[in-house]
């Protein structure tokens, strides 16, 4: 019998799973960010250490249920994930509910950017690729990061159009990360053009 590659299932251990150097020695924890106030915030709910047997999260993103299963102090309760803002995975990184899907947060500035990766098959190859996407605020609509999303965002700061057309309007990569600064360039851009 020939053993086949689930390329969802591959995402699920690697969004969830703790692998990796140095791990076994730091205590991640992990929870639910009941609003968008509280991620702001920092306020984990259901909060719980990844390696404890009492407390798990089961997001249910490979079968794209549109609920989560949170077990705490041996209790398990269901949440939609319509009701909820996101959460935090045991590899530290935080993710906003979108419908059913879920988006990782890489940016939370005044332009929340977030990254989806999705799966292609290149000849015999299945390989992840990152989309990219934005929301104004926690809150807001989340849109793939293009330049005319961008300007329909703001559509009346002509200095923050005039800026990205200038940076990217020869096809450069709109998801661009300012290491000196700590955001992305869309983010620097924008704060820019209120200057």
């Amino acid at each position: 019998m020939k053993a086949s590659f689930s390329p969802v299932a591959a995402l699920a251990v690697i969004l969830f799973s703790d692998a990796g150097p140095g791990h076994a020695a730091t205590p991640r924890t992990s929870g639910v960010y009941l609003t968008a106030d509280d991620y702001k915030n920092g306020r984990l709910s259901f909060e719980g250490d990844c390696g404890s047997k009492t407390h798990k999260l089961e997001i249910h993103d490979v079968l794209d249920k549109p609920y989560i299963d949170v077990t705490q102090g041996g209790e398990k309760r269901r949440y939609a994930k319509s009701d909820l803002f996101g959460f935090r995975a045991c590899n530290g990184k935080d993710y906003r509910f979108v419908s059913k899907l879920e988006y990782q947060i890489l940016d939370a500035k005044e332009l929340y950017i977030y990254e989806q990766r999705t799966y292609e098959r290149v000849g015999k190859f299945v390989v992840t690729v990152p989309r990219y996407y934005f929301s104004v605020g926690p809150s807001g609509q989340v849109l793939p990061l293009t330049l005319e999303n961008l300007k329909l965002a703001y559509p009346d700061n002509h200095r923050f159009h005039d800026s990205l057309d200038k940076m990217f309007g020869r096809g450069q990569d709109i998801a661009q990360y300012d290491e000196l600064h700590q955001m992305f360039k869309v983010n620097g851009l924008l704060m820019d053009s209120r200057e």
